[in-house]
């Protein structure tokens, strides 16, 4: 399947009259894996019910368009798939209802298939799923819809039962239709049935397969039928007979159950490998020409992390031949699954991550492959984010956001710490090179760096290095021209500022995350305080600025345990002052607007969570 287009299904449409040259989704598929990921609600589901709806199932549950499919008051909804790339086996099953697309001199088949509904007055209208390319389209024969049909693993499913002997078990389902069972009659299995049956009715007799006597210590069956006899002789003047199983070959395979050779009393997680396995036979069958799509939910079900993967790297080693679409909450899954392959579903819109559609290079997919763990993955889920640079930004930002009013974690967005400037990969994930665009605001925080002192060497009176006792050079640390700092301050912002629709650079107008802490109305005596706590052997008290200077610029601030006893303060001021009602915390709340220097991480903060 190479597109899934949807018009009013579910959450994917729009108000207004239908039109069909507009779908309210219109999704690209890879051969292979694709893997749906996404928040909560955000249509992940959708589209593979919508799938299953079209081509059905090769479970043969019941499925059927309800009320509640219909987007809002929609009165018509429509499903549509395209197959392209088809083989002549595979295409010889939809002749009357293929098309033709020109590439180069030759002409390749594709099919479209789609199942369009309408409701009038409360009722929903039975419909044809059909096939073509015009309005009228042809019903596709039972046929050629059972060519379609998809494998399907449901989401918390219950894979001991599917597994157990039953009536129309799934496992019995899938080794039927195998080519190892395709002998229906003399099939082997049949042959030790019948010779199983013939040793159970035997005991029960008191005999042998070969008719001779058992020992007195296997007569005690002979003495339940004998029993069992009498009784029924009397109702009916008939005797019992006992079976072990019928000696058809869809009765023996009913009967059969799945474990691991070693194996009992498995757990969910084992009876789900099993369940996967077994699925994955299905779509491997030798003497199948129809369509080998597999639909999984939540692939992660009762699986702990390791396992995850080693399940994600078996099918991505096993994909060559069959088409896999699956949905995750999984962010160690997410990880570990190329961009290429991972479809982003948003508030009802589907963005696949491949190089066709987003604004990344070859280089970015490498980089991001390799640094896109599983902390990073986070952001597959979010309904905001925001990129920082460092540790220190990543403690800060929330315990700030708390201090304005703001819950991140209740407005879903993640703070992705990409630990270095690397965020400019990371945020053309968020940028597409066609329409529709993303609608997730990405808020970049970054420092300007831009330094406000610089570092020189102190000159004797006969111009040669100052030596301290020690005998090495001394240096001081000056600040710089305010005029030059400024300008050089606006060139490097318009040079990083890389701002487009939701994705959104908020860049320090002074030097770095410290040095503005430290020019913050609001947080400068906080800043004092702390830094001086955890530097206590420094001498702050001269000059506090310049002596801030020379450890940014020695690179010898221990940033990380000033950040936390930082956010320590502001969180025990926040308990101590829910409402903000005093300070820091009021001009922490109202330093929006009011050129504080620390009002780029407030803004970045309200343009992640939507405020």
């Amino acid at each position: 399947m190479t597109n899934l287009k949807l018009w009013n299904f579910r959450i994917f449409g729009t108000d207004g009259s239908f039109d069909r040259s507009k779908p309210n989704l219109s999704l690209n598929f890879n051969d292979g894996i694709n893997v749906l990921i996404g928040e909560n609600d955000s249509g992940k589901t959708a589209i593979i019910d919508a799938i299953k709806m079209l081509l059905k199932t090769h479970s043969g549950e019941w499925i059927k368009i309800e009320d509640e499919d219909f987007f809002n008051d929609s009165h018509r909804l429509r499903i549509e798939c395209r197959f392209k790339g088809m083989s002549d086996k595979e295409a010889k099953h939809f002749t009357e209802w293929l098309d033709w697309v020109t590439e180069g001199a030759t002409g390749k088949p594709y099919l479209t298939v789609y199942y369009d509904i309408s409701r009038r007055d409360g009722k929903i209208i039975p419909a044809d799923i059909k096939g073509g390319i015009d309005d009228a389209g042809h019903i596709l024969t039972a046929e050629a819809k059972e060519m379609l049909r998809t494998t399907y693993l449901r989401p918390l499913r219950d894979a001991k039962s599917e597994l157990s002997p039953k009536r129309n078990s799934r496992l019995s389902q899938i080794l039927y239709s195998h080519a190892a069972f395709s002998d229906k009659k003399t099939h082997r299995l049949i042959g030790l049935a019948q010779t199983l049956n013939t040793e159970v009715t035997e005991y029960f007799k008191g005999k042998d397969a070969a008719g001779a006597d058992l020992p007195a210590g296997d007569l005690l069956g002979k003495e339940v039928k004998k029993v069992m006899d009498t009784y029924l002789n009397q109702f009916s003047k008939k005797n019992t007979a006992f079976r072990m199983t019928s000696a058809d070959l869809k009765s023996i395979l009913e009967s059969l159950c799945l474990l691991f050779e070693d194996g009992y009393n498995l757990g969910l997680g084992s009876h789900n490998l099993l369940c996967i396995a077994s699925e994955l036979l299905h779509l491997k069958k030798g003497n199948w020409d129809g369509l080998r799509l597999g639909l999984v939910e939540e692939i992660e079900a009762h699986l702990h992390p390791q396992v995850q993967l080693q399940v994600v790297e078996t099918l991505k080693s096993h994909s060559k031949d069959m088409q896999l679409i699956f949905t995750t909450h999984s962010p160690n899954i997410g990880s570990k699954i190329s961009l290429e392959n991972l479809i982003m579903c948003h508030k009802g819109m589907a963005y696949p991550l491949g190089h066709a559609f987003t604004k990344l290079n070859k280089d970015d997919y490498k980089f991001l492959e390799i640094f896109l763990d599983t902390t990073k993955a986070n952001l597959f889920f979010s309904k905001g984010v925001i990129l920082v640079e460092g540790w220190a930004e990543e403690i800060l930002v929330p315990v700030i956001a708390s201090a304005i009013g703001i819950d991140l974690t209740e407005c879903g967005v993640s703070i992705i710490n990409v630990g270095s400037t690397a965020y400019l990969r990371f945020a053309k994930i968020f940028q597409r090179k066609v329409a529709p665009l993303m609608q997730i605001p990405v808020a970049i925080i970054t420092d300007v760096d831009i330094r406000t002192y610089e570092k020189n060497l102190v000159i004797d009176e006969a111009g040669k290095p100052f030596l301290d006792e020690k005998g090495k050079s001394t240096y001081d640390y000056l600040k710089r021209d305010v005029a030059i700092v400024s300008a050089e301050t606006v060139a490097k912002k318009t040079a990083i500022d890389k701002s487009e629709d939701n994705v959104q650079y908020f860049i320090s107008g002074d030097w770095t995350l410290e040095y503005s802490l430290f020019k913050s109305i609001c947080m400068t005596a906080l800043f004092k305080q702390t830094a001086e706590r955890v530097h206590s052997k420094t001498g702050w008290a001269t000059d506090f600025e310049k002596k801030l200077a020379e450890k940014l610029i020695l690179k010898s601030l221990d940033k990380t345990e000033i950040a936390y006893l930082l956010a320590k303060t502001l969180l025990e001021l926040l308990e101590t002052d829910p409402e903000r009602a005093e300070s820091p915390l009021k001009e922490i709340n109202e330093a929006d607007g009011k050129s504080d220097a620390i009002d780029y991480i407030i803004k970045a903060i309200k343009h992640a969570s939507g405020n």
